[in-house]
């Protein structure tokens, strides 16, 4: 029996942060496109992963955009922070819980355009309504 394993690694690499008011430098556009058609803070910290292994033989490239929004309160009769959502952090000097949010556009970061936003939040919407 013959095992593959692959011949190289694929990972996620923070390539830009920002807010959505300043937008972002390596995209003049993209900023503006989030503030249209996705429901982003603008005042959110933003940040911009891509994935991309540098092989040119190989087509895996994508961008990931990950935000925080505060979530509830935590509180002594709140459940215990063990307890909650894994997609959640807290700071034990303040008390408001974050979610983390991310949606993935199929593009590498400066190829993204206004139908890959678009289309990439309503896929993110969908899939967080299913949740």
């Amino acid at each position: 029996m013959t095992v593959s394993i692959p011949s190289h690694n694929h990972g996620w690499k923070s390539v830009g942060t920002g807010k959505l008011s300043t937008g972002f430098s390596f995209h003049p556009k993209l900023a503006e496109w989030l503030k249209t058609y996705t429901t982003i803070p603008n005042d959110a910290e933003v940040e911009i992963l891509e994935v991309s292994c540098g092989e040119v033989s190989c087509p895996t490239e994508e961008t990931m955009i990950v935000w925080k929004e505060p979530g509830e309160e935590f509180s002594s009769s709140s459940p215990s922070l063990e307890t909650q959502n894994s997609n959640t952090t807290s700071n034990k000097d303040s008390l408001p819980i974050y979610r983390n949010f991310e949606f993935r556009i199929s593009r590498k970061k400066e190829n993204i355009s206004k139908m890959d936003v678009d289309l990439s939040w309503k896929r993110f919407v969908e899939k967080s309504e299913r949740e």
